[in-house]
């Protein structure tokens, strides 16, 4: 009965108590509002529907008046101080709550002095002081201390020193408005690392001596002890990809060696799974989706050889559902399946050796395309040299056989273009065979939603001559991809890509190259202010049957690249993101040029992203600005059938709306909504 009480009590006094509208917070010059709300209770209650609401509690406000004043103290404004404050009615069950602060003036480091590094060598002395968060001059904030002592502590670890401890001292005169800091190390011995200690299940199918080789090559017996070795040797261990727990940790030193032994301890997860998912994505020209499953199976014949199948299947509508079922010839519509099949064997332990990898793969696509169907046959044999945890060098052998099917608004006469490949047909088949090499060094904190770090690729191919083939040429494609984020919880990230690529055929002829090696730009994962593919040299090709008025534009790839994207991603919520982005990109039917640059195309857009567990939901919307070269267009003379360029007007409305709209040879507008399931890197 008396809890029942208590709990009819408390509900009367929530019943009975007002809700905050609005809290407004004025003199803060040096902290944000934002900042200041955020370190405080009382919180205003949101605009949106089904918003959780904020209830007024006297005792909590004045806790938060003190709450202010304290992160003020935190960060150097000693003399800050909350000199008014109000609750004010806002109608019957409201009241609005306004704060006035008094800044004061900043405290600043006059000096800091470091005490204890006497009998360090001068160049770990070097390594362990540059850049640290407090320096003469700054403002002194409490958070950048603690953070000074934290990384020095940790430095002092990463070079040997496994007991070094590190406390400091803060002189603050809140007259003068200056501290003098002083940190005290206590290195203690230098320690170095010790034998490498493997401990797995009794029933364990994978060899401990694996396990072992892996630790071995991020930590050696003998070197001086740091943390960021011990990190390699996790992240190698996780790679082998066979394991669900993992813990590289340090064991009790030895002080008569000054060895510290490294223990890994293991827990084998499921050797064999099995995965399915869902895919889709949607802009202007294309509407797909497919079923996705996947099976592993993580230790094939022992040995920790790795086999995996993965199908994948769908539908996909040219250039949208809605026009497919419509049946709308205007816009040569198309539909049909969609599918790939990928088989990949990997062998460890290649020549024995832990760092190499010998790696097979076998895939098989029906692709529907603007320009063309295809069915492809593709297959690769190489050796992957993972040289840290973060650098893989992969280079390959590859053949594919493709064999080209016109769409149907095609001819024989465009087909050399579309294809790639001359033919009388609107059909050929392509044979390539090249060798592949790839570098990739991978440092970013996360694959699929990356918050800090950089990732940078090589790909080098050169396919025909004493290879064999169709084609001989030289291809190159190097992305660069950096991510920062700012704020307690990462909130904000800034993001950057750029790619650049070359094709070379080995003729000269820029038309000498098959339509599945040429650069391709647009769509939700490159530049967003195209739809897929549709940044690329375009040909008009003959109307579809029954719209002899239709203006059909197929996009057939270029030899020269350029991509990329800035973007901020801001988290409102644990699972609502938005995102704002600058796009640039430029395709060109010939080799990229430094005189290229100022024709590239450029948009702006907004996003937002649903967080789930099979990755961000995302829809982008893109408008192109009116700035650089639109995609050269190419039409058969009707005279000579000679393919030459032409020029057109563009589109400039957005989806039909505010601009002038109308027939034009190429149809594309300024405006893309991309739905698609991932960041666009």
């Amino acid at each position: 009965m008396s809890v029942a009480l208590l709990v009819g009590c408390a509900s009367e006094q929530k019943k009975d108590a007002r809700v905050i509208r609005d809290v407004h917070i004025s003199g803060n010059d040096e902290i944000s509002s934002r900042d200041i709300k955020k370190k405080i209770v009382s919180g205003e209650t949101g605009w949106w529907p089904f918003a959780q609401k904020q209830y007024f509690d006297p005792v909590t406000w004045q806790s938060d008046l003190k709450r202010i004043e304290r992160l003020y103290v935190a960060n150097g404004f000693y003399q800050a101080e909350v000199t008014k404050d109000e609750v004010r009615p806002d109608g019957s069950d409201g009241v609005d709550l306004a704060v006035h602060v008094s800044e004061g003036k900043p405290t600043h480091i006059s000096k800091l002095d470091v005490q204890g590094l006497d009998a360090l060598p001068p160049a770990d002395l070097e390594g362990v002081l540059q850049k640290l968060p407090v320096a003469a001059g700054d403002v002194f904030r409490e958070e950048d201390w603690e953070s000074a002592k934290r990384l020095l502590a940790d430095r002092m670890r990463n070079h040997g020193y496994a007991k070094a401890s590190v406390e400091g001292r803060a002189l603050v005169d809140v007259k003068t408005h200056l501290a003098d800091l002083t940190l005290i190390v206590s290195p203690g011995r230098r320690y170095f690392f010790g034998e490498i200690q493997v401990d797995t299940a009794p029933d364990a199918r994978v060899p401990g001596v694996f396990v072992w080789e892996q630790v071995h090559l991020a930590i050696t017996e003998g070197r001086p002890f740091n943390d960021a070795d011990m990190q390699e040797a996790q992240r190698r261990v996780f790679g082998l990809g066979v394991f669900a727990t993992i813990r590289v940790t340090a064991g009790e030193p030895d002080e008569a060696t000054a060895r510290i032994p490294v223990r890994v301890i293991v827990r084998e997860g499921p050797l064999r799974t099995v995965r399915l998912g869902v895919g889709a994505r949607a802009d202007a020209i294309r509407n797909e989706a497919r079923g996705i499953a996947e099976w592993t199976h993580r230790d094939f014949l022992g040995g920790m050889r790795k086999l995996s199948a993965r199908a994948e299947a769908g539908w996909a509508f040219l250039p949208n559902v809605y026009a497919v079922a419509t049946n709308d010839v205007d816009v040569g519509p198309r539909n049909g399946p969609i599918a790939r099949l990928r088989f990949e064997f990997d062998q460890p332990r290649l020549f024995a050796r832990p760092s190499l990898r010998w790696r097979n793969t076998l895939e098989i696509d029906r692709l529907l395309e603007q320009t063309y169907n295809a069915f492809s046959t593709r297959a690769s044999t190489g050796v992957v040299w993972q040289a840290r945890s973060t650098l893989a060098i992969f280079p390959a052998y590859r053949v594919e056989f493709d064999y080209l099917d016109g769409a149907p608004i095609n001819s024989a006469a465009t087909a050399p273009l579309t294809l790639g490949c001359e033919t009388t047909n609107d059909h050929c088949f392509i044979w390539l065979s090249y060798l592949d090499g790839l570098v990739t060094w991978d440092r970013r904190d996360h694959v699929f939603d990356p918050r800090t770090g950089t990732y940078v690729s090589f790909d080098l191919q050169g396919g025909g001559g004493p290879l064999g083939g169709n084609f001989t040429y030289a291809r190159v494609l190097p992305d660069v991809r950096a991510f920062a984020s700012f704020g307690g919880e990462k909130q904000l990230t800034l993001a950057a890509r750029l790619r650049a690529g070359e094709l070379w055929p080995w003729s000269g002829d820029p038309d000498d190259s098959a339509v599945v090696t040429r650069f391709y730009a647009g769509g939700s994962q490159s530049m967003r202010g195209f739809a897929d593919r549709r940044l690329s040299p375009l040909l008009l090709v003959p109307p579809p049957p029954g719209a002899p008025n239709a203006l059909v534009t197929v996009p057939i790839g270029g030899n020269g690249l350029i991509d990329g994207s800035f973007e901020a991603r801001y988290s409102l919520t644990s699972t609502l993101r938005v995102a704002a982005f600058v796009d640039f990109g430029q395709v060109t039917h010939g080799r990229l040029e430094a005189g290229d640059l100022p024709h590239v195309l450029w948009a702006v857009g907004v996003g937002v992203r649903l967080l789930t567990p099979v990755g961000p939901i995302r829809v982008d919307l893109a408008r192109r600005l009116p700035f650089g070269t639109l995609p050269v267009l190419y039409r058969a003379d009707p005279v000579t059938g000679a393919i030459l360029p032409t020029s057109y007007v563009p589109d400039n409305s957005c989806f039909g709306l505010f601009g002038s709209g109308g027939a034009t040879l190429v149809t594309d507008n300024m405006c893309v909504l991309h739905f698609a399931i991932g960041e666009a890197f």
